[in-house]
Formats: C-alpha cells, structure tokens, sequence
C-alpha cells in the first residue's frame, strides 16, 4: 500500500459536499488529505510493529484510512488523527495482540486531555505525563477536557473536537471511539439504527478483529465517554435492543446499518436522510439487519431471526455519489 493509492482511494469516494469545501481550499484542503494519509499510513505501520497485526487493502481503505465516519464537522485544524494517535499509541506499545489494544484503547479514551496533546513532543515527554484517576494512563499535563457524555447532542456534536469541548451523545462517541481506533491503526466503524423510537436514533462501534456474536469477525462496543465507561462487549445494550426491537424488513430507516466508505448504498440518518443530503453529502454505509436478528433477534419480543436476504431494503443504493475517474 503507497500514498497514491490512498489518496486515490479517498478522492474517488469523498462525497460533492467535501470536493467542494476541501479541494476548494486549495493547498490546504491537499495538505489535509495528504497528512491523513500519511498518519493513517504510519499507524497501520505501527499495528504490525507492535501487535504483528497485518491488514487486508479493503479493510484498510474504508476502515482506517477514511477522515469522516459520517457527516461530522471535519475537524481540519484541530487534527484529530494526529491527536489521537499521539494521546493512544501507548495503547499499541503495551499491548501484544489487537484484543489487548482495543479493551486498552476503550479503557483509556475517555480520560486523555487530547486539546494538549500537540503540546507535547511527537513521541510524548514522559515527564510531562501523570496518571489519570482510577489508574488511567496517558493524559498530559497541559490543560485540556476529557471526553465526556453528554445527553441528546447530535447532531449538533458529533465530531471529536466537538465532544472534546461540549460533551457527546451516543453518536458523538461513537464517531470519537472509531476515530480513536483508526488513529492507531486499529480498523472500525460505526453501527446503528436511524430510529429505534419516533425521533430517535442509537448508535455504537464494530471493532474488526477475530471472533464476535456475528460469525464475520466484527465485534461490537458501545462509544465510551466519561460517565458512560462501561457498555457491553458483544452483546445488546438496552438501547441496541430498542434498534433491534424496532427492525422492519424491507425498511431502509428502521434497520441496522454499518458505515463502509467505498459503498454505494447510501446509509441514512434522522438528520442526513433525503435525497439531496444522499446528493451532497453522500454516507456509505453496508445494510447489518441480517448479522444482528440471527444472532440477537429482531421484532417486539426479539423472536425473528431474520437472514440477510430476507431483510435487506430493496433498490436504496441513490448511488449518485461524484466519483474521481468515472
């Protein structure tokens, strides 16, 4: 894998909302893609050296690789992938296999103090490290908020600047956690339903490494924030049971989506749903229905199993996504 084709990787899925906000920007808009490039080139390079962990091309490119989740605030000068992975690569330094990093990364996230993280040298001043309380480790000296939860905030706060300074909902962490992820070379990406009750939606994160409830080598997690530490690995919480409870076949919204950059089904949100957000702002996202209901149950009480085939929207791919090259 070389920077080219990240790069072209990245442009020839980005949606026409940020064609014309990054590109617009000239160099800077390039300096942004290039520099996500080059640090999500360098933690899938420190995955291997520390965890002996190699990926596939594919999971790279839309599970690591990619600047947005989905439509969040891009954070250009706040250099979230930069940030993270300054405040996480402990994590991959103590760790021995993938597991051990992702239950270090969940267990540590919420109390980094990320806006200081630049502050620091590029390799961290271990003098200018403390212990967090309860035994975390890894937030610096230099002033700064930890990531904390906060109620009924999407879409307004949905970007890890954002939850680092207003707090984050289900969403916001979410987004938070697969990008701290992806900084360090871990791949993942964001699950949900676009409504589990009238106006109200849930979300929470797949880790891609062995074993899970699905059989498919993604396991789940909810985000993590301070005040919100402690979800379920690998089985419904009472919110995922509300999607779940919720499901309908044949319905684009109320099902379970996963996010996927390069796809060309459009994953609606309660708030990014019509067609011209699909248009503008298009959000790749893989249709989960069949993989939750066999394993978890679907339906009032849970009791259908439903298979992939059996639930899967029919014909919502609005594949208007501008592709560099076609």
């Amino acid at each position: 894998v070389n920077a080219t084709q990240a790069i072209t990787h990245l442009l020839k899925y980005m949606p026409r909302r940020d064609m014309m906000t990054v590109l617009g920007l000239g160099y800077a808009g390039l300096s942004f893609l290039l520099e996500h490039v080059r640090m999500a080139l360098k933690a899938r390079r420190d995955a291997q050296r520390y965890l002996n962990y190699s990926m596939e091309w594919d999971i790279f490119a839309d599970y690591v690789l990619p600047y947005s989740v989905l439509d969040e605030k891009l954070d250009m000068n706040w250099n979230w992938r930069q940030r993270l992975h300054q405040s996480l690569v402990s994590v991959l330094r103590s760790s021995t296999n993938l597991t051990m990093a992702v239950h270090k990364l969940v267990e540590t996230l919420p109390f980094i103090l990320a806006e200081g993280a630049l502050a620091l040298g590029s390799s961290g001043d271990q003098q200018s490290r403390m212990t967090y309380g309860g035994g975390h480790s890894g937030a610096s000296l230099v002033p700064g908020n930890t990531f904390d939860w906060v109620s009924e905030t999407a879409p307004g706060y949905l970007s890890p600047q954002q939850v680092c300074y207003f707090g984050g909902s289900c969403t916001g962490t979410g987004i938070l956690l697969v990008k701290a992820a992806r900084a360090i070379g871990i791949p993942a990406r964001l699950a949900g339903c676009s409504e589990s009750v009238p106006n109200d939606d849930h979300h929470w994160v797949e880790f891609r490494m062995k074993g899970g409830p699905f059989g498919d080598n993604w396991q789940t997690r909810e985000g993590v924030s301070v005040g919100n530490e402690n979800g379920p690995w690998n089985s419904p919480s009472q919110p995922m049971r509300g999607c779940l409870k919720a499901l309908k076949v044949d319905d684009s919204f109320h099902t379970i989506w996963a996010t996927k950059w390069s796809s060309e089904v459009f994953l609606p949100t309660l708030w990014h749903g019509g067609a011209s957000d699909a248009f503008w702002g298009f959000v790749g996202g893989e249709n989960r229905c069949g993989a939750y209901c066999t394993a978890w149950g679907c339906g009032d009480e849970q009791q259908h199993k439903y298979t992939q085939e059996e639930c899967q929207p029919p014909g919502h791919s609005h594949s208007n996504r501008q592709q560099i090259g076609k």
